[in-house]
């Protein structure tokens, strides 16, 4: 099956689940059971970055999370509303089987996100939701003013991903202030840039991406230490897969860049993050 055919596919599906979840709700004012809670989490991950062929990149970042929730019916059509913030610095090794290797490039991501969510089950101690939104994430390489072993120079990445999650979170309470939560979500990336910068001897270039998907999952266990505040850990994995670019074209001018007497393309790339983190939330 062609990458236009699947994309066309699974816009459908991202569309129909749209649908199903504005048109569940009844529209009307929110309900006066309304929660709020805030949550913050410092968290450590490891992130792969590879391109099949040509490179990967590999460290440890350290970052941080936050994220406000709002439980009970919201705008008249969710059960859930959900805003997310999330941030990790830290420094990765590249290599090359074509350019050698650069050790400790520094490296960082920021993604933020908003969740609609619905109750399919609320039963005893168990409810079940799913989930829908709107994510952007960024991830920054710099490697420009470093040399590979192989005298080969640097350059400055970014890579920014729209997305929608889709998803489906499982929360259920147990005894003693104990709860466990764990959550599955596809991600359909709308469109992504590849900006590159200090590539010598090339200005500023921007590579479009249309094709690729993410898949996350978590699993958080969480104690109610008092005073309605709870104390959690929560490891958690996210993967990505992105098609190969269309050809790069000059930040300024939207110019086709020529290396020789070809194009410049992004390579099909795909990252794995798995990492742990321990929040507060209140």
């Amino acid at each position: 099956m062609g990458e236009k055919v699947k994309a066309s596919i699974c816009k459908v599906v991202v569309c129909a689940v749209s649908l199903h979840f504005f048109g569940a709700g009844t529209l009307g004012a929110a309900t006066a059971d309304q929660k709020s809670s805030f949550e913050i989490a410092p968290s450590l991950l490891h992130l792969t970055y590879k391109e099949p062929g040509y490179m990967q990149n590999a460290g440890v970042l350290y970052g941080v999370s936050a994220a406000y929730s709002l439980h009970g019916r919201v705008f008249g059509l969710f059960d859930k509303f959900r805003t997310e913030a999330d941030a990790a610095w830290g420094s990765v090794d590249y290599t090359s089987s074509r350019t050698g290797t650069m050790q400790t490039v520094p490296d960082s991501f920021f993604e933020t996100r908003v969740l609609f969510g619905q109750n399919i089950v609320e039963k005893d101690s168990v409810v079940i939701v799913q989930y829908l939104g709107f994510g952007y994430r960024r991830l920054t390489d710099n490697s420009y003013g470093m040399t590979s072993t192989t005298g080969s120079l640097g350059y400055d990445r970014q890579s920014n991903y729209y997305y929608s999650p889709v998803g489906v979170e499982i929360s259920t309470s147990l005894k003693d202030g104990w709860t466990l939560d764990g959550s599955f979500e596809y991600d359909y990336l709308w469109s992504g840039t590849q900006m590159t910068s200090h590539y010598t001897p090339f200005a500023p270039f921007t590579n479009h991406q249309s094709g690729g998907y993410g898949l996350r999952a978590s699993v958080k266990v969480s104690k109610n230490i008092g005073k309605g505040t709870f104390l959690s850990v929560e490891p958690f994995v996210r993967y990505w897969n992105i098609n190969t670019s269309e050809l790069a074209r000059d930040k300024e001018t939207s110019a086709l860049v020529v290396n020789g007497s070809s194009g410049i393309i992004e390579p099909q790339n795909n990252s794995t993050e798995y990492g742990l983190r321990v929040g507060l939330e209140f």
